[in-house]
This record gives structure tokens, C-alpha cells and sequence, in this order.
């Protein structure tokens, strides 16, 4: 188990308050000193941010949480379909290229230009060496 404690300024004043949070874990490996922080801070808080996801995928519109079917291959796949699917969106929605490009094209012509850049030979190892060594940015809508 692990107890924080930590001050932060109040958002209706400017008066510092204590907070203080509980998290606990169970394990069938012991805590020490050595292991709590990679274990319990990015371990398991970093699962946080994936369930997140999960709950995005059943709650707001992909209807995750429903059983399409019985055979384990099939769940496996449909799993990795959705995964994809809301990795499409995300850029999608908030990425200025590819959202104009899924604006401008439409759906169908979307998942083609990916497919396409996925699998073809546009990139080669050269150029994907020299973009990797330049510094870059990613801007969000």
C-alpha cells in the first residue's frame, strides 16, 4: 500500500491545501525499497492511462463491452481491429494532417492512403535514418 501526501494551491482560492491519496496493489511479489517505485508508478499507474482507454472504447460509441463471439481467435482479432480503429481516430481527430486528409477524402480513401503507406516501399531506410537524427515535431489540433 502506498500513502502520498502533497500540497496544492486550492481552485476557488489562493490558499494551500493538503491532499493525500491511498493506492494499493496486490502482487504475489513482495515490495521493497528497490522495487515500489518502478513497479507501483510505472507499472501500474501507467495501466491507468490504458483502462482509460478501455473505458473510451466501451462508453463513448464502439461498443466494446459487447460479446461478439465465442471463439477465442476471434475475440483476439476483433481486440486488435478495435485497438487500430481507435488509434485511427485519435489521429484522426487530432492530428492537422491526417485530419484534413480524412476531411477531404472520406472514410474509405482514408484507410487506403494508410494501408498504402503502411505497406509500401515510400519510406526507405536512408530517409527513415535522417528524419530519426533530425529533431521533429508533432502539433496537435
Amino acid at each position: 500500500m502506498c500513502e502520498e501526501h502533497w500540497e496544492e494551491i486550492s481552485r476557488d482560492s489562493d490558499t494551500i491545501v493538503e491532499k493525500k491519496h491511498k493506492h494499493a496493489w496486490i502482487s504475489s511479489e513482495p515490495l521493497t525499497r528497490l522495487n515500489v517505485h518502478e513497479r507501483c508508478n510505472l507499472g501500474t499507474r501507467y495501466r491507468w492511462g490504458i483502462e482509460g482507454e478501455f473505458f473510451v472504447e466501451k462508453r463513448y460509441g464502439y461498443q466494446y463491452e459487447h460479446a461478439f463471439s465465442f471463439n477465442w481467435n476471434a475475440m483476439k482479432g476483433y481486440h486488435l481491429l478495435m485497438r487500430l480503429a481507435y488509434l485511427i481516430n485519435v489521429f484522426a481527430e487530432h492530428t492537422e494532417l491526417l485530419r484534413d486528409r480524412f476531411l477531404r477524402f472520406g472514410v474509405k480513401v482514408f484507410i487506403k492512403f494508410l494501408d498504402e503507406t503502411i505497406r509500401g516501399p515510400w519510406l526507405g531506410h536512408e530517409w527513415i535514418r535522417g528524419k530519426l537524427i533530425t529533431p521533429y515535431q508533432i502539433r496537435m489540433a
